[in-house]
């Protein structure tokens, strides 16, 4: 259960950069105040020396508490001279100060021995930044996916409503989600195209980095575009392969069946299925196709894997897109 490492590195640049900024900011306030009052240079080197004043005192163990306090109160007072020379000259108080993202760490990523909520918040956006089709990422949610597209008409064949049916697969899958773990079942979603599956399939991934998995999504043709690259094009060999599609916490598979199928891609595809499925790592796959097209598609033996394995949400319902294309 972790992000990639590119992850991490990543956050950790963009805090840096943060950083970086704020104190590149500070500096130009600095230089440009020096020169409308140099006083104020004066006070900036009082409180410094105080600051490295108190660290030798505390080294040496003498009459701490005294010199401490006497320390404490030189520096109170050049940040109250400095303070009242910048509101002489129209500035605010603290306008020499250098201005953080965040306050609470000054843009490190730690406060105390913890990571500060920005840097945790930092990784999480990063992860979702790095997911294919990132903007589409953030519009399908739990909460954006509306049911008053599916008629609450009981459907004979089924005996209870399309609408009833897609309520219990959003709730299941916002249950999946939420109690996502690396023994989590690999589920199998299959339906006409313009049903949901997309958008449910994206909301999981979201909830599921949210708390701290590393996910892979991408859609069938797009994961079968980089294995067949990273086999036959041997000098530029893709090293975050391995890392992204067969060691991932959770890889989710989008419309499966609508890629050119080859012998490369069938055998590919069941390696990568089988090698996650004996890792015992989840799955998702979305599909428009029905089992038996999948069969005739990729084989007997890919199908009995899947279906073996896999918890099947079946989907119903009009096509959503079209539904709204005509409001």
């Amino acid at each position: 259960m972790a992000y990639k490492r590119s992850v991490y590195q990543q956050a950790k640049e963009a805090l840096d950069q943060r950083r970086a900024q704020a104190e590149r900011l500070g500096q130009q306030r600095r230089a440009e105040i020096a020169a409308q009052c140099p006083a104020i240079l004066e006070t900036e080197r009082e409180m410094a020396a105080c600051g490295a004043e108190l660290i030798k005192v505390a080294c040496r163990g003498e009459q701490v508490e005294q010199k401490i306090a006497a320390l404490s109160q030189r520096n109170l007072d050049a940040q109250k001279q400095r303070a009242k020379l910048l509101q002489d000259m129209g500035y605010a108080p603290d306008y020499l100060d250098n201005v953080y993202t965040c306050p609470i760490c000054k843009d490190t990523g730690t406060h105390g021995n913890y990571y500060c909520t920005c840097y945790l918040d930092l990784i999480r956006q990063t992860a979702k930044e790095n997911i294919k089709g990132a903007a589409q990422l953030k519009k399908c949610t739990f909460e954006t996916f509306s049911l008053r597209y599916y008629s609450d008409t009981p459907d004979p064949a089924l005996g209870r409503s399309h609408r009833e049916i897609m309520r219990r697969i959003s709730d299941y899958l916002q249950s999946y989600a939420d109690t996502f773990s690396l023994q989590s079942k690999s589920l199998l979603m299959m339906g006409k195209t313009g049903l949901g599956k997309t958008h449910l399939s994206l909301a999981v991934v979201n909830r599921v980095i949210d708390r701290g998995f590393n996910v892979y999504y991408d859609s069938a043709q797009g994961i079968l575009d980089r294995l067949e690259k990273d086999h036959f094009d041997r000098n530029n060999r893709d090293d975050a392969l391995q890392e992204d599609l067969y060691r991932s916490d959770l890889l989710v598979i989008d419309d499966l069946g609508t890629e050119m199928a080859t012998s490369f891609t069938v055998s590919a595809l069941y390696r990568l299925v089988n090698e996650r499925m004996n890792d015992g790592l989840p799955t998702i796959f979305s599909t428009n196709l029905t089992a038996q097209e999948l069969e005739a598609k990729y084989s007997q033996r890919l199908m009995s894997r899947i279906l073996g394995t896999c918890d099947l949400l079946q989907f119903y319902g009009r096509d959503v897109r079209q539904q709204k294309a005509c409001e």
